[in-house]
């Protein structure tokens, strides 16, 4: 039974210096982040976006909520809109409010998937054929992302609160808990 405490503990650790080690490094990569580049970010995942869902019934769009950017401390306080579209038929099948953090993870991880598909789809037909099939599902993959981001930060107060504010210092608040 102790051994079994010991473990448990161990992987609360774990898993709270990987949460600590991941906010250094978006605060560290958002420090130095100018508002231009941050424009340029979401511009440019739209364009890798759109080359890897060419030909595909789905696509993801992504935008600066408006009003969220006029602020000084615009780091804090910006929102990026992350839709899914169905191009044929123009209906929005999904759409996620990020922070910035977690923009700053997403524009991470699509950019890197994207060189491997984009890479692997102009080498030959053939591969042409394959990556159509592993890119059908990309924008829900990539939507399950989005999702899986916005809904993986806490309330450091309450620890079940999920988040509504993350200060650049990578606290997490709930709004019940900034409200008290």
């Amino acid at each position: 039974m102790g051994q079994q405490i010991s473990d448990q503990t161990q992987l609360v650790i774990n898993k709270l210096l990987e949460k600590v080690a991941k906010h250094v490094i978006l605060v560290r990569e958002s420090s130095s982040l100018t508002y231009e580049e941050f424009l340029g970010r979401v511009a440019e995942l739209n364009d890798v976006t759109a080359k890897v869902a060419s030909g595909q019934e789905k696509h993801l769009l992504f935008e600066v909520q408006p009003g969220s950017d006029s602020s000084a401390f615009w780091k804090v306080v910006v929102r990026v809109v992350c839709t899914k579209i169905n191009k044929s038929t123009g209906i929005v099948e999904a759409s996620r409010i990020m922070n910035l953090y977690q923009f700053i993870q997403l524009y991470k991880d699509i950019t890197s998937q994207a060189v491997g598909v984009l890479a692997q789809s102009s080498t030959s037909e053939e591969a042409d054929e394959n990556s159509s099939s592993v890119t059908s599902c990309q924008a829900s993959l990539w939507m399950g992302r989005v999702k899986q981001l916005t809904d993986e930060e806490e309330c450091c107060i309450c620890m079940y609160g999920l988040a509504d504010l993350i200060l650049p210092c990578a606290h997490s608040f709930c709004q019940k808990c900034i409200d008290k």
